[in-house]
């Protein structure tokens, strides 16, 4: 192409599923071309600006900066339908000056102008429009929209409006041709308007795509964005010619235009100079009190602090470290970072909220010191140097969680200290990963759901692994993607993967700048109305804008709600800090595997696994599972071997005696980034800091760094009097596994709060557990497990926890304890929301307990609690302790809430009158209209609908024992289980959803749920023919399938579910599987006649097809099995069980000669996946 042309209307994959182009594409392709410049014009945003500023410099292409811009036809301001528009204008930064207005005027379109799209209009372009170059835009241009609608007058104004605005020199007629209609009619009038008042044209193609051959590519990705498949109609689509176009290409189709057309794109390319200037500092500054610098006044803070936490007295030891590193911070110039940061900590702290650090950070003694984190990392060994030295200078990263119902106000306190314009968040961008890429073109190709889940189902979970990544490591993966029916969606999944699917706020990035942040990035406005940077993280600090972290952890939520709890019912106020690390009792109940509420063990489907095997005893051992339970280990076999020299199962060894004084505290497993540093030390004499060079070298697989930093390990061993090979075989094991090897602080700071929780569960298991309901309140799945843990907590633990059902004159808002119960929190009931339950609260302290619903109704403001929310209370159980009869008073709500008004009524009017002797009016009564209470189903059925589970009961309870002979796991229990291992369950079906395969099959997707927890289960088709007529919600019934995994949110989250192979009534499966039934008849009982006979006409009461046997223990001829008649053929029922336990005691009746597996026990082999 050389340079005569260049390509000035182009979109990335920052026009969000639009633009196909990877900016790293766009710039090699004008390498490639010998193209001068390119540009970067995004719809509506400016998120790729800084990528293609540093790489196209880098390559020594010019950078042009700019965007296509929506513009309101009216105000920016105005919304609603019909108003037109929004139209499209092509902006470009011509300079510094232009960048600087490109960046507010795009931050304005999403702060003030956002409606469907972020738009600005005619106002803020006449005051930011200096040094811009504005070409009239696409087809989708205002100008050329009039113009083709055949409203010339209209069209000149605003051509004429914009020629205003930008100058002559700064206006360019944009002219394309895509073989479109609408750009054949409008563009030749838009050529006359150019002569006519004499503005230059320029020629530009709108690229979506990079290659002609992408269009397939970019279709499959307006079907993404759109939620339509290739196959419909109706559909955004473009043809093939969005592409980068050769010179010869863009001549032929602008050959209708004057020759300026091409040669004017040289033009702005060269009037294009930008030049960014970052680097500096933009960190506000921090007023320290007079007399100080930030150094002297951090270091006054951090004597002061440690001063308190250790009585007066420091050790040498400990003002060595702090002054040590004291030193690095004032040589990196990040003091007033520090304060920055103990500022609002110790805001934080002063309000109460709770907070915790993690990450690297939690290896610096100054942020111990500071109240930032809540223990001393000299005592675990947490190297300074992998947060912050002297040879690798990097900004500081600080992860701080919060209580997350703190976390706003911190944010709050940062905004009112620093100014709204200066704080705000930061974005991160969704990519589709290899399992949503193969997920999204199988839907946009109209595949059959059932063979794009058989791909995508052998994916490992392993973080940022790609397609060929796949295609090499799993055969079968291999095989299928072979398939002639699936290399397109293989071939367009590659092509998509990886690309920006969508924008939000980071979880924890805060960003403060020393000044507004638009002046020195732009800014957009998410969903929730969160103002954040358009740029990431790592380019914000590029920027040289400071960055801050702080997450809103529920955890810390719960935890301090159960340290409220735990004063007031016990009078003892419990530190943190101050819980002992050497307590058995917590150790127990984690190894016993009881890790629901614990702070990053319930969520991960293998951790039950893990703690059951290692039995952890230290904490050192217990702080190490964050490190080692992740895809790394696990894939390599660390996590096991850790496992079993810890058991004894493998002997304790080092590949050299100088890994002895890294590895001796993890049983010779390398096991932490800083053990890879303190090897470094030892046995090459690196310092610490050139340490930390080698650990980010090996886990950036830098192979030039890497090659160099090899050759400095093994010289510097050999010094030390180590052979090059031994050094050469410790510097081979180390580099695979510094690249997924965790930061020791960060696994202490997870660690540390998950064994506070659980010491807290151990000791305080009500208070608890209560904390955690009301924690979790809105989360059905986890309101279940934790009824269930509160039982297994109580045989544990031997102690009593029951969990009372809603009661209106007991429950608070939250989750309560009174003695040895947990009481229901009116926050776990739907449709009564917090007016409503402030309400109720504050009836009931003002007036004593409600005595029936009528004085219910008369005591509360029924504006804030409904006919709806009464509804929801007593279908919950609430009013039981008033009226059992829940059926007779749901109906009668309206009534009883009239009559409270014509009373509330009839008190006002007496109030109102001015004489003492108006006779006093007896009370308004009701007469209740009478009906029949709900059967027990209903009434369960009922219940859970507005509590997400049963409390009062379950219809599953009458089929305990049933279920636990014909089954060998539970919805719990399938963590313990390997993916695609088979299993037998039974429970209840609570949801049905009929799903229609696109070759036409049915199948099915239940929710399903038993006494310990729900789960989906899948019924493929093949299952589903056969399953069909059970299908229904209520029904019981017994699974026999594989385990499977179910996703949520992309790639983010996975849950273990069912996929059915079998699935049967649980009553045609006792009867086919049952051929008897065995009683077993205890010592005392052989003699009690009277027992018998009651057992003889239980069996005649309940005939059925299955034989009764008996087993005794007869103290003369020992265990006596005997087969009773043909007459004797009993059902194998709940009544029958229950009767014949009331005679014999639990568990004495049995089904027998049973066909299916019986106690096949919990999964024999570890399976982390």
């Amino acid at each position: 192409m050389s340079s005569e042309f260049v390509h000035l209307h182009n979109h990335s994959e920052y026009s969000m599923l639009d633009g196909a182009c990877r900016i790293s594409d766009m710039v090699q392709w004008a390498v490639e071309n010998s193209a001068p410049a390119v540009a970067l014009t995004d719809h509506g945003n400016m998120f790729g600006a800084w990528e293609l500023y540093t790489k196209a410099t880098a390559a020594g292409v010019n950078p042009i900066v700019g965007c296509e811009v929506y513009v309101a036809p009216g105000h920016r301001t105005t919304r609603g339908k019909g108003q037109g528009g929004p139209y499209h204008l092509t902006l470009l930064a011509e300079d510094a000056t232009g960048y600087q207005n490109l960046l507010k005027l795009v931050s304005l379109g999403y702060t003030e102008g956002f409606y469907s799209k972020p738009r600005i209009d005619m106002e803020i372009l006449r005051e930011y429009h200096g040094g811009i170059i504005a070409l009239t835009g696409c087809i989708q241009g205002q100008v050329p929209q009039l113009l083709s609608s055949n409203k010339r007058d209209e069209g000149v104004k605003n051509f004429l409006e914009l020629k205003e605005i930008m100058g002559e020199r700064n206006l360019y007629v944009e002219v394309q041709n895509h073989y479109i209609d609408t750009e054949l009619n409008a563009y030749p009038i838009m050529m006359q308007l150019a002569k006519e008042y004499n503005l230059p044209l320029v020629g530009t193609n709108d690229c979506h795509y990079l290659r002609q051959t992408d269009h397939r590519m970019h279709d499959v990705l307006l079907c993404i964005q759109t939620k339509k498949t290739v196959n419909d109609a109706d559909r955004l689509q473009f043809d093939n010619h969005f592409y980068f176009k050769s010179i010869d290409e863009m001549r032929e189709v602008l050959k209708d235009f004057p020759p300026e057309a091409i040669s004017n794109t040289l033009e702005i390319a060269n009037r294009c100079n930008l030049k960014l200037d970052y680097g500096q500092s933009l960190m506000p500054t921090y007023e320290v009190p007079a007399g100080h610098t930030n150094d002297t006044y951090l270091k006054e803070l951090c004597y002061e602090g440690l001063r308190k936490k250790y009585g007066g007295h420091l050790s040498e030891e400990i003002c060595k470290r702090l002054d040590y590193e004291l030193d690095i911070i004032k040589q990196t110039g990040y003091s007033g970072y520090f304060l920055i940061v103990w500022d609002y900590v110790n805001y934080a702290n002063q309000q109460g909220y709770p907070l915790s650090a993690r990450g690297s950070a939690a290896s610096s003694l100054v942020l111990y010191a500071l109240g930032v984190i809540t223990f001393n990392p000299m005592d675990y060994d947490c190297l300074f140097e992998r947060f912050l030295n002297l040879e690798r200078i990097s900004p500081p990263d600080i992860d701080i969680d919060f209580a997350d119902r703190a976390r706003e106000h911190v944010i709050d306190y940062l905004v009112k200290k620093y100014g709204e314009d200066s704080v705000g968040k930061v974005a991160t961008f969704a990519t589709l990963g290899v399992r949503s890429a193969i997920q999204d073109v199988g839907r946009a190709l109209e595949m059959d759901i059932s063979e794009v889940r058989k791909l995508t189902r052998l994916i490992p979970e392993i973080p940022k692994i790609t397609l060929d990544d796949v295609l090499d490591k799993v055969p079968e993966f291999q095989e299928l993607a072979n398939k002639p029916e699936n290399r397109e969606l293989i071939e367009l999944s590659r092509a998509v993967e990886g690309m920006k699917r969508h924008v939000s706020c980071h979880a924890s990035a805060i960003v403060v700048s020393n000044g507004r942040l638009a002046d020195h990035v732009p800014l957009f406005k998410d969903k929730h109305g969160q103002v954040a940077t358009q740029f990431e993280g790592k380019t914000v600090e590029d920027v040289g804008i400071v960055k801050f972290d702080s997450l809103g952890v529920r955890s810390l939520t719960e935890t301090y709600d159960c340290l409220n709890l735990i004063r007031e019912k016990h009078g003892k106020d419990i530190k943190l800090e101050e819980i002992p690390f050497d307590d058995t009792a917590t150790y127990s109940l984690i190894s016993k595997g009881l890790i629901a509420g614990l702070f990053q063990l319930e969520t991960s489907p293998g951790m039950y696994r893990v703690v059951t095997q290692l039995k952890p005893d230290t904490f050192e051992e217990f702080s190490a599972i964050p490190a080692l339970y992740r895809p790394g280990p696990l894939e390599s076999g660390t996590m096991q071997q850790f496992i079993d020299r810890k058991n004894g199962l493998q002997p304790v060894t080092y590949m050299h005696p100088s890994l002895e004084n890294a590895l001796k505290n993890t049983y010779g497993v390398c096991v932490y980034q800083e053990q890879v540093m303190q090897i470094a030390r030892d046995m090459a004499g690196f310092t610490l800091g050139e340490a930390d060079i080698l650990r980010s070298a090996m886990g950036k697989k830098d192979e030039e760094l890497l090659a160099a930093q090899r050759d400095k390990f093994v010289e510097g061993a050999t010094e030390n009097g180590i052979a090059k090979k031994e050094a050469e075989e410790v510097f081979a094991l180390l580099e695979p596994f510094a690249g997924y090897a965790f930061n020791k602080s960060h696994s202490v700071a997870y660690a540390m709060l998950a064994y506070r929780m659980a010491y807290l569960k151990t000791h305080y298991p009500r208070e608890f557990m209560a904390a955690m309901m009301t924690g979790e309140a809105s989360s059905t799945a986890k309101m279940t497990r934790y009824r269930a843990e509160c039982a297994k907590l109580a045989d544990f633990l031997e102690v009593e926890i029951n969990l009372l059902p809603p009661d209106i004159n007991s429950s608070q808002k939250d989750f309560t304890v009174e003695d040895n119960d947990i009481v229901f929190g009116f926050v776990a009931i739907k449709s009564v929301g917090d007016a409503a339950i402030d309400e109720i609260v504050a009836a009931r302290e003002k007036g004593g307990s409600f005595t029936s619903i009528q004085d219910f109704c008369e005591r509360v403001n029924t504006k804030l609690v409904n006919k709806r929310a009464t509804e929801s209370l007593i279908m919950s159980g609430a009013f039981d302790s008033i009226d059992t009869h829940r059926a007779r008073l749901f109906e009668n709500v309206e009534l009883a809430m009239k009559a409270s008004q014509a009373a509330q009524e009839e008190r006002a009017r007496g109030q109102m009158n001015i004489f003492g002797d108006i006779e006093e009016k007896p009370p308004i009564t009701v007469t209740f209209a009478d009906t029949s209470e709900w059967k027990p189903l209903e009434r369960l059925m009922k219940e859970k609908e507005q509590l997400g589970f049963y409390v009062s009961g379950h219809p599953l309870e009458e089929y305990g024992d049933i279920i636990n002979n014909f089954t060998d796991s539970t919805t719990e229990s399938l963590v313990e289980h390997q993916l695609g291992s088979e299993i037998y369950v039974a429970g209840m079906i609570t949801e049905v959803k009929l799903i229609t395969t696109k070759k036409g099959d049915s199948m099915a997707a239940l929710g399903f749920e038993d006494l310990e927890g729900a789960v989906e289960v899948v019924v493929f088709p093949d299952a589903y023919k056969s399953a069909a007529a059970h299908l229904e919600e209520g029904n019981v019934v017994w699974i026999r399938g594989t385990v499977g995994q179910n996703r949520r949110n992309g790639d983010a989250q996975e849950e273990r579910q069912i996929l059915a192979e079998q699935l049967s009534d649980i009553k045609s499966v006792i009867a086919e599987q049952t051929s008897a039934v065995e009683v077993t008849i205890p010592e005392e009982d052989i003699d009690n006649i009277q027992k018998l006979e009651t057992l003889q006409q239980i069996a005649r009461d309940n005939k059925g097809e299955h034989d009764l046997i008996l087993h005794l223990m007869s103290p003369k001829f020992g265990e006596v099995i005997a087969q009773c008649g043909s007459a004797y053929g009993i059902a194998y029922e709940p009544p029958v069980i229950e009767k014949v336990e009331a005679l014999f005691g639990a568990n004495c009746i049995k089904p027998s000669n049973r066909t299916i597996r019986q106690n096949k026990g919990r999964a024999s082999q570890m399976d982390y996946v």
